[in-house]
C-alpha cells in the first residue's frame, strides 16, 4: 500500500515538472527583435544608424544573424548598420533576427525623410541709394524678380504680396512681376515660393517709396497695411 502511494506521488511530481517545463519552453521559444535609430525624422539627405544589439532570446539562445530592409529598396545585415536616405518620403524599416536554433522574430519602425524647403529670395529695380537707404519713386513701375530663389528640385510657384490699396489685397503671381505704389511710405513686400514637393518658404523685404502722391488721389481711404 505504501509503495503504491509513493509511486503515485512520484508520478504526480513528474507530471508537474513536465507541465512547468513545457510552459516555460512555450514562453521562451522565439527571440525578441529590438532596435533603435539615431534619426527617425530628418531632412534629406541624411544617414540613419540602426542598432539591434538589444535583440535577444530570453531562453539564452544567442542571436546569430540580423536582416534589415530600409523601406526604400535597400537592405543590409549585421547588428549595427548605417543607411543613407536620399529621397523624401515615409519608410518602414524592418528588422528580422534569427537565433542559433533558427527561430525568428521581426519588428519595424517608421522613418520620415523630409523634403528640404526652398529658399525664397528676390530683387527689384529700378532703385537708387539715398544715404544708407535704397529707395524707389512713387508712381514708378518697379520690376520684382524671384529668380534668386533656389530649391533642391524645382520652384513651381511664386506668390507676391504688396499690401492693401483701398481695402483690397494687392497680389501677383509669377517669377517676374511689376508693381507701383502711388503714395510714399515704407512697404513690406512678401514673396512666397513653393517647390515641386509642396514645400514653401517666404522672403520679406521693406521697400521705401519717396515722392508725392498723384494729383487727385484719395489719401483718406484704408491706405496700406504692412505685411503680416
Amino acid at each position: 500500500m505504501k509503495r503504491r502511494r509513493l509511486a503515485c506521488l512520484m508520478a504526480m511530481v513528474c507530471l508537474a515538472a513536465v507541465s512547468i517545463s513545457g510552459c516555460m519552453d512555450f514562453r521562451l521559444t522565439n527571440p525578441q527583435a529590438l532596435f533603435t535609430a539615431s534619426e527617425d525624422e530628418h531632412v534629406i539627405p541624411f544617414t540613419a544608424s540602426f542598432d539591434a544589439t538589444s535583440s535577444h532570446n530570453p531562453s539564452g539562445d544567442a542571436i546569430s544573424s540580423y536582416l534589415w530592409f530600409f523601406g526604400d529598396g535597400g537592405s543590409d545585415t549585421g547588428a549595427v548598420v548605417d543607411h543613407v536616405y536620399k529621397q523624401d518620403g515615409v519608410y518602414d524599416v524592418t528588422l528580422t533576427v534569427f537565433d542559433v536554433n533558427g527561430r525568428t522574430a521581426k519588428t519595424s519602425m517608421t522613418i520620415q525623410a523630409l523634403n528640404p524647403l526652398p529658399v525664397a529670395e528676390f530683387s527689384y529695380s529700378p532703385r537708387r541709394a539715398l544715404r544708407e537707404d535704397l529707395i524707389v519713386s512713387a508712381s514708378q513701375w518697379i520690376t520684382f524678380d524671384g529668380a534668386q530663389s533656389t530649391d533642391d528640385g524645382e520652384v513651381v510657384s511664386y506668390q507676391w504680396y504688396f499690401g492693401r490699396e483701398e481695402g483690397e489685397i494687392q497680389e501677383a503671381e509669377g517669377q517676374i512681376v511689376e508693381y507701383r505704389w502711388l503714395w510714399p511710405g515704407t512697404y513690406s513686400v512678401v514673396l512666397t515660393v513653393t517647390d515641386d514637393d509642396g514645400g514653401s518658404s517666404r522672403c520679406v523685404q521693406q521697400v521705401r517709396v519717396i515722392g508725392n502722391a498723384p494729383c487727385g488721389s484719395d489719401l483718406t481711404g484704408d491706405g496700406w497695411e504692412s505685411c503680416q
